[in-house]
């Protein structure tokens, strides 16, 4: 199967150009605020195709970010792919439009209260409500989701069974390793502290130990993380580096998200020989995330803005964004589309008679939570949306190493 992984400087910019058409106006532009790495760029080029128009995207590395720029409206957003919580804050905040779902030119639209997964759904109906409790699913539609995970070292021989034991307490605890290790630890505030949360069995969105999710977070908690932070002393803090430091040898495991894993190990495959040193744990409590598609309110092209989302919740064009990005499908036909796709003998690597190449069925038995991100997680969390000043003293706990 092929993967689209490494794309070329051109599209590393922080502005990415996905057509060669030198002057558009807004009638024939869409404007995409996007993560890096986080499209298939060939199925960018087909819809500029289909659809006579330029796709100008700009990247960002957190929802927060994404957050922070459509709220400024200093530019004209069409489609957006933020966090869950981010796109709950946004929805509150009314910066989301309703998308066309009524509108029969959008077939994938129409029938969006079917086509994602069913543990999905479940998730969205528990967490994405409004003040009234009612879903407000046509404001947003899921595009990958996952859940947070580790990725360890297989050359330790306790790393991957402590974790497994322990969870994300092993994030915050050198001493349940038999051996020093090198623990990374993502840069988002946010993610920090709700590791150190449920590192301590309390579910991530609490803002007090009595419970309450209520304000800002209490001071009690931010100190209580902010010496966890400086008693463990994280080896290194990134993004996109941690996956690869592990995969390299330079870290023994560290705090991610699922997709991130795949990534990984499709790079390993993919520009060396060596053996396959790194695995991924789902903890069986942790949190689950999906972004979705969106629609802010800045918009310029409301109807190229739905033919985007439409064109890209088709589950063939689905299904090929997920191979290139390696994150998990949301869409029930796309999962049923690699279940098939194994069966047939496709390959997830290579291809028959090549030393280095790892068939599709082979790869799904072997990682069963690519197609259900929680398989084996019993208590599973969503970040709920928080306060400005919430986010505020997050960024706080994670300044104290400065």
């Amino acid at each position: 199967m092929k993967k689209v992984l490494i794309i070329s400087l051109s599209f590393l910019v922080c502005f990415t150009i996905f057509a060669s058409i030198v002057i558009s106006t807004p009638s024939t532009t869409l404007y995409l605020l996007n993560w890096g790495e986080y499209i298939d760029h060939e199925l960018v080029a087909q819809f500029e195709e289909e659809y006579h128009c330029q796709v100008i995207e700009e990247c960002v590395t957190s929802s927060e970010a994404m957050y922070q720029k459509i709220t400024a409206g200093s530019t004209s957003y069409d489609v957006a792919i933020p966090g869950d919580y981010t796109v709950h804050q946004l929805y509150d905040e009314g910066y989301l439009v309703n998308m066309a779902i009524d509108d029969t030119r959008y077939e994938n639209l129409n029938n969006y209260k079917d086509i994602f997964s069913t543990q999905l759904s479940d998730l969205m109906a528990t967490y994405m409500v409004n003040e009234e409790g009612k879903e407000f699913n046509s404001y947003f539609m899921p595009y990958f989701w996952g859940a947070y995970s580790m990725i360890y070292t297989t050359d330790k021989e306790d790393v991957g069974s402590t974790l497994k034991s322990n969870g994300f307490k092993g994030l915050y605890d050198r001493s349940l390793f038999s051996s020093d290790v090198k623990i990374g630890m993502y840069d988002t505030a946010r993610w920090i502290v709700a590791s150190y949360l449920m590192a301590n069995d309390y579910d991530p969105n609490i803002t007090s130990y009595d419970g309450s999710k209520e304000d800002d977070l209490s001071t009690e908690i931010k100190n209580d993380a902010i010496e966890a932070l400086q008693r463990v002393k994280f080896n290194e803090f990134g993004n996109d580096s941690l996956k690869r430091d592990v995969a390299n040898g330079t870290l023994d495991f560290c705090f991610t998200q699922l997709g991130d894993f795949f990534d990984a190990l499709y790079l390993v495959y993919d520009e060396s020989e060596d053996d396959i040193n790194f695995d991924v744990i789902v903890p069986e409590t942790t949190s689950a995330f999906f972004d979705s598609m969106i629609i802010p309110k800045t918009y310029q092209n409301y109807d190229l803005a739905n033919a985007f989302i439409n064109f890209m919740l088709d589950p063939t064009h689905a299904y090929q964004n997920a191979t290139a990005i390696g994150y998990s499908p949301t869409l029930k036909s796309v999962v049923s589309l690699y279940e098939e796709a194994a069966e047939n003998g496709e390959y997830y690597y290579g291809e028959e008679g090549q030393d280095r190449s790892l068939t599709l069925k082979d790869f799904l038995a072997q990682y069963p939570m690519y197609l259900n991100p929680l398989a084996n997680s019993k208590t599973v969390y969503m970040f709920e949306p928080k306060s400005n000043q919430y986010l505020t003293t997050c960024e706080t706990v994670l300044n104290s190493l400065a």
